[in-house]
């Protein structure tokens, strides 16, 4: 298969604009705690920061972002119920992804 294919297949295209819709929630969310992260705005940089490298690099590596949006991670600490369905999808194609790179 064409480098094409492949990302047409695992909806990598899909998988960044689901990123993207995620970032832009982040970003009008204050406050709040998260394990790792003191805050909603530590957690957006570091989200941003992640997108970025995953913009980048030649095979995205998204086991950060499957951590981060798995249930009763970070996602749903700041987000909560109304990013359950976008989380889902993100996290199905995220590991998608990852399991076929593997």
């Amino acid at each position: 298969m064409s480098k094409m294919e492949v990302w047409k297949k695992y909806e990598l295209f899909e998988l960044f604009n689901d990123l993207d819709d995620a970032k832009k929630i982040l970003a009008e969310i204050q406050g709040g705690y998260s394990g790792n992260f003191l805050s909603a705005e530590d957690f957006c940089k570091s989200f941003e920061e992640e997108l970025y490298d995953l913009n980048h690099q030649n095979v995205p590596d998204f086991r950060q972002i499957c951590l981060w949006f798995a249930p009763t991670s970070a996602w749903d600490d700041f987000v909560g119920f109304n990013g359950m369905e976008l989380a889902n999808r993100i996290l199905e194609r995220a590991s998608r992804w990852d399991d076929a790179q593997r």
